[in-house]
């Protein structure tokens, strides 16, 4: 069973049944984006949200020299965005095409034609947004007292979602310290042991895990 949730899918449609999602998702308006490219900002007021149908986005926050402090890498199937939009905040964080990416933007008709034809889903809604907040507390609990190892197959884990091995993740070394929150010597020797016992293999910005299950282990799950 798996213990963890995956990184930043806060987003409720994935819990919808499926004819439902597909209902939502046919709403809404596909748009495309190439890698590097900005999908929200910092301080943007919130006129909708996102669902990743390919390729992964990267959520975090740019600093005032441009350095991005990444908090999440999302891919497909999950969404981002729904706080802000449904709490009519301006947006926390600034999201990123990790790579190439399809995403889906529900606005507020297709939200509300959704609210008025499954009164269910605000239940499910409000779920979604308690998981979150507890998500979050967990992920600051980890990051004090869990060690290096422990923290980068968590995050792993996290980043494989539902997929099952063998797993090919899109990231650089340098974008998976930020988000354990270890210096990137410190994320290199943990990936180097990992790569000793044959759980994953370090490839250029991207990582094949090889063994779910061991990471699992790691992790303490």
């Amino acid at each position: 069973m798996n213990p963890l949730p995956p990184l930043g899918a806060t987003g409720f449609l994935r819990g919808l049944p499926e004819p439902i999602r597909d209902r939502v998702l046919r709403r809404g308006r596909k748009i495309g984006f190439e890698k590097g490219q900005l999908i929200q900002q910092h301080g943007d007021q919130a006129r909708e949200f996102w669902y990743v149908e390919s390729g992964s986005v990267q959520v975090g926050r740019f600093s005032e020299d441009g350095r991005l402090t990444l908090f999440a890498v999302l891919g497909a199937g999950e969404t981002f965005g729904e706080l802000a939009f449904m709490g009519e905040f301006p947006r926390t964080v600034d999201a990123l095409a990790g790579t190439d990416a399809m995403l889906v933007k529900i606005g507020e008709e297709e939200f509300q034609n959704l609210i008025q034809s499954e009164p269910a889903a605000i239940r499910l809604l409000l779920k979604t947004m308690a998981l979150t907040v507890q998500e979050a507390f967990d992920l600051v609990e980890a990051s004090r007292n869990l060690p290096t190892i422990e923290r980068l197959a968590r995050a792993l884990i996290r980043l494989c979602g539902d997929r099952p091995a063998e797993i090919v993740i899109s990231i650089s070394q340098q974008e998976l310290a930020d988000l354990v929150g270890v210096s990137r010597v410190s994320l290199g020797k943990a990936l180097k042991k990992l790569e000793r016992e044959e759980v994953l293999i370090c490839g250029y910005g991207n990582i094949t895990i090889k063994c779910k299950e061991t990471l699992y282990s790691i992790a303490g799950g």
